[in-house]
Parts: structure tokens; sequence; C-alpha cells
């Protein structure tokens, strides 16, 4: 049997129905915190067997279906970062992550990607060297013109077209990139079984994040994955996005604010869509 892919879950390698510059429609001077935008958890974390598997669509095809939030857990490790799913490498390096990044950008550079990095497993082999530092190094090997240069988030979208901003979940010295606590998040991810009651949590929660009113200078960030070792990703994410996209289906032009960021795991091209376009075009 093939692998799944649905309007609202997809375990392909290739999505349907690309959304590649779907930015491009948007005026300039929308705020940045007014948009919605689709994101994936845990976005290349491929590796590790079912429980740790997240994603199906390798990076730049996430950016194609229209993915512009993109989150990446790295190891600190003999001065590089190195991309980790607990303790299982996933076989690429965040410098990796940005270089494909970069190639969207450079194709498309009116389209804006926001990059979260966090710090995951254990730290060695770095001679001293902190992880802010080995951050800025790596940065340092790419345009200017394609980072974000400000640890706050841009005012409009226009001020930030063809850049990469990073989101910061780790603590340093100073911050390298737009510091996590500027989101209103909701992020519970331990689901104990894909049975009615841990799955009905676990969307009431994402649910009540998403229908939270913006706060000033803050953004709404929902996370809608989870696991558990009851409860896979995949089975978690075949139950979560259905019924948000059945979610978003309901409340299409009945809700006048925008959702914020949505990070899924396994979304379908489809419900990728349907986040994009509650968005407010010219």
């Amino acid at each position: 049997m093939g692998a799944a892919q649905r309007k609202d879950y997809d375990r392909t390698k290739h999505p349907t129905a690309p959304n590649l510059k779907w930015m491009d429609r948007i005026k300039n001077d929308q705020p940045f915190t007014e948009l919605s935008i689709p994101g994936t958890h845990q976005s290349v974390c491929f590796h590790g067997g079912p429980g740790y598997q997240s994603q199906s669509w390798p990076l730049y095809s996430q950016y194609e279906v229209g993915i512009r939030f993109v989150d990446i857990p790295c190891r600190h490790f003999k001065r590089d970062l190195h991309v980790h799913n607990a303790h299982i490498y996933q076989g690429t390096l965040l410098r990796d992550i940005l270089s494909t990044s970069v190639q969207f950008l450079d194709n498309y550079p009116c389209e804006v990607i926001l990059i979260k990095i966090n710090k995951e497993f254990s730290e060695d082999n770095n001679n001293g060297q902190s992880m802010e530092e080995t951050l800025r190094g790596i940065l340092g090997s790419f345009p200017e013109n394609r980072l974000w240069p400000y640890t706050y988030l841009p005012n409009t979208i226009g001020e930030a077209r063809g850049r990469i901003v990073l989101v910061q979940d780790f603590d340093t010295g100073r911050d390298v990139g737009v510091p996590y606590s500027t989101f209103h998040v909701e992020d519970h991810w331990h689901v104990a079984s894909v049975l009615h009651h841990d799955i009905e949590g676990k969307w009431n929660r994402a649910r009540r994040n998403l229908n939270q009113d913006p706060q000033p200078l803050k953004m709404n960030l929902t996370f809608t994955n989870g696991c558990s070792a009851g409860a896979y990703p995949t089975a978690v994410a075949e139950h979560i996005n259905t019924k948000l996209f059945a979610f978003l289906k309901d409340t299409r032009g009945k809700n006048p604010k925008p959702w914020g960021i949505i990070c899924m795991d396994f979304p379908g091209a489809e419900l990728v869509k349907l986040i994009i376009d509650t968005n407010k075009f010219v």
C-alpha cells in the first residue's frame, strides 16, 4: 500500500498544489503579526523510525507548497549545529537548511521565511565555543541581504521580503534572532494515545490558542503536533490535521483576525492552502 496523501495529511514526498509566491499578493504595509503562516514542526526530521519522523516533504518542497515557518532543533557538536531529534542525527546541518532557504528566496524574493532554532540533545567537543558564537559564525557565511538583521519581528511584511527571520529558542549572552518569548505559544506535545480523550485534549489546547486574540507586538504560534510511546507523530497528525482542516473550513470568511503561525506534522497541501487563504490579499 502506498503512503497516504489527503487534503489534510500527506506522508508522500511529493506535495500537490504549489503556492510559490503567495506572500507576493499581500500589501507591503500589512503588519507582520497579522499574518496567517503555515509551518512545520521538526521540519527536516525524517530519520529514526516512526517514533521520530515528523515530516515527509523535503525542505525545498515544503517551501514550494507554501510553508514559511520551519522548526530546526540543533545539537551544538564539534563547533557546528547538527539537526537532531533527541539523540537521532538527521543527516543535515543548520548551514544546509540556510542554503536551501536562501536558494528559495533567490528564486522568490517576495517571500519571507522564519526559521526557529532550539538547542537539542547534549553539547560536546566545542572547545569552549558557545552556541551563540557558532551560530554567528555560520550566519556570517551567508549574504547579509538574505538575513533579517534585527532581534524583533518585522513591523510589516514589506520590510522583510527576501529575508530569513531567525527565531531564537535558546539562551545566549546576546540575542542572535527574534526571542521565542515574542510569540504566544501553545506547544503541549505529549499525547498519550490516539483515543478520543487524548486527541480531544490536544485539539482543545490548539484551538484555544488559535482563538486567542493577538496581543500587542506578539504573534500566536500554535503547534498541532503530538506524540508519545503510545502515539506516533503520524497517528496524532492523522487525527489532528483532520480537525484543523474542518475548523479552518468552518471558520472561513467568519473570522476577521489572523491565525498567526500554525505548525504541523505531515500537513496536506490543501490544509496549507486553507491557512494561506485566510490572509488579506490585494
